[in-house]
């Protein structure tokens, strides 16, 4: 019973708290349990650190000291006396990255459909509602476990997991657990919906299923929120934040019903609350929900909110976004086939928090320096953004993944270095041919960068990963795992028969 409280264990049933105890205890992550106690003082001598700190700059040579997971000083000759020493001469150190909207439960099905087939890739939605019924809660436990070692691994230290496929308390639970096994920071952003009335060897009309899938919250969603509001407690300044996702409503709900589910889902008081967004085609009729306005319209924007994509948002709706305190996230290779292209830029330009996220891991590269370039990239596709691009510098480029993405998420400081920040920290190697040894930090960083290159992850002044290694991971146990989780889910997802 030490992986689930008591109070959980009654509101689930013995079943549902026997599969999430069980989910909890197979995969041990030995970094992050050591992260429970008392670390040892970390010394980072002689890196050239790029802080992405307005006031720091680019530091060369310098020593960072993390100490209690904070950074406690930053200098030169740093004296700390039995703290373990890093020789990092040579090497650029930077903050850990941001990833403000990833599906960690897609990681699972890593290859089965892919962006490059289009075709194929546009069956999505109906793969996925034949899908998510047929995952267990322990397979929900290890994409989010997988997920989230995969994000620290690539250097991403903060990831908001938007779990929109976890449709029972059980597999609630069992991804958010896993997200938190993983050692990852962030935030874990339940959808509170899909509703599903059928599961293997079923036939079921595509419209109910679809209905099913965008439909609004029902009263065991909520229950599900309040235990996982309880599990990512806001009190005290844990590494995993608790969100709500609003449903799929866009073009479908009434705006009475919209307004019913934000304000319950304030009532948990949640770290964020998260939305897919983008301009509805066709434009619904009046009183139908079509976007920021109407959120605007009817009092539901704020501090809390964070827009998922939000391609083709007017200038006006930016506007409100930003009077409102908002956020929005881009998804730079995710927006893709979307006709236009990704916003961050623009909404940064606004004074809008603006990170990136990698959205869908079954399709794309969880390397996170090409998202950070494709960011970039992106901007070319739009003659306006293109303008904003040109003024760029490569912090700036940068400064979406770290900084400023940090805000995006609400994660304050996270995301530079710099004396009393969380020690989530990033330790490239610059030795390869091809990696450049001129430009400044950033320059080098954002262009020449690669998963491949990352020596060392830090999460929360915890080591994670080391010459390149992550720390007490058996990838190759793992990998076996997921593979056999993924022909048997679709295996089982055949047997489920869409009209």
């Amino acid at each position: 019973m030490s992986e689930i409280t008591r109070k959980e264990f009654l509101r689930l049933g013995a079943a549902g708290a026997a599969a999430i105890a069980v989910a909890s205890t197979n995969r041990p992550a030995p970094a992050v349990a050591a992260a429970r106690g008392a670390a040892r003082a970390t010394l980072i001598r002689g890196a050239d650190v790029l802080t992405m700190d307005q006031k720091l700059g680019e530091l060369p040579g310098a020593d960072v000291l993390i100490r209690d997971g904070k950074i406690a000083e930053i200098g030169i000759g740093i004296n700390a006396g039995d703290a373990e020493l890093i020789d990092a001469a040579g090497m650029i150190l930077m903050p850990g990255m941001n990833d403000g909207h990833r599906h960690l439960w897609l990681g699972l099905h890593a290859g089965r459909l892919v962006k490059t087939d289009p075709q194929k890739y546009s069956g999505y939605q109906r793969w996925k509602m034949r899908t998510m019924v047929c995952m267990t809660p322990e397979d929900f436990h290890l994409a989010g476990y997988v997920g989230g070692l995969q994000a620290i691994n690539s250097g991403v230290t903060s990831v908001l997991d938007y779990a929109h496929a976890h449709h029972t308390k059980e597999k609630a639970l069992a991804g958010a657990r896993g997200f938190v096994a993983s050692g990852v920071s962030g935030v874990f952003c339940y959808q509170a919906s899909h509703n599903p009335t059928y599961g293997p060897g079923d036939t079921v009309p595509e419209a109910q299923a679809t209905a099913e899938r965008n439909g609004a919250p029902q009263e065991s969603n909520y229950e599900t929120a309040a235990l996982l509001r309880d599990l990512f407690s806001e009190e005290g300044d844990g590494p995993v934040k608790f969100g709500i996702a609003i449903s799929e409503g866009l073009g479908r709900r009434s705006m009475t019903d919209m307004k019913r589910e934000f304000e319950r889902a304030r009532s948990f008081n949640p770290h964020l609350i998260c939305c897919h967004l983008h301009k509805p085609n066709p434009m619904p009729p009046s009183g139908v929900y079509r976007g920021i306005a109407d959120l605007h319209a009817a009092g539901l924007l704020g501090p809390d909110f964070q827009v998922s994509h939000g391609v083709e948002m007017s200038d006006d709706e930016l506007v409100m976004l930003r009077d409102s305190g908002g956020m929005i996230c881009s998804c730079a290779m995710g927006e893709f086939p979307y006709p236009a292209a990704s916003i961050h830029g623009k909404a940064r330009q606004m004074g809008i928090p603006a990170g990136l996220g990698l959205d869908v891991n079954m399709a794309l590269t969880d390397d996170y320096f090409e998202h950070v370039r494709a960011g970039f990239w992106s901007l070319y596709r739009s003659v306006e953004y293109a303008g904003i691009a040109r003024a760029y510098q490569s912090a700036d480029v940068l400064d979406f993944a770290t900084r400023w993405g940090a805000k995006a998420m609400r994660l304050g400081d996270a995301g530079s270095i710099a004396v009393g920040n969380h020690a989530d920290l990033v330790l490239l190697k610059t030795s390869r041919i091809g990696f450049a040894t001129c430009g400044s930090l950033a320059d080098r960083v954002v262009n020449f960068a690669g998963l491949s290159d990352i020596d060392s992850v830090w999460v929360r002044g915890v080591a994670r990963k080391r010459h390149g290694e992550m720390i007490g991971i058996d990838w190759a146990s793992l990998r076996a795992q997921m593979v056999d989780a993924q022909q048997r889910i679709e295996r089982d997802a055949a047997t489920v028969t869409l009209t």
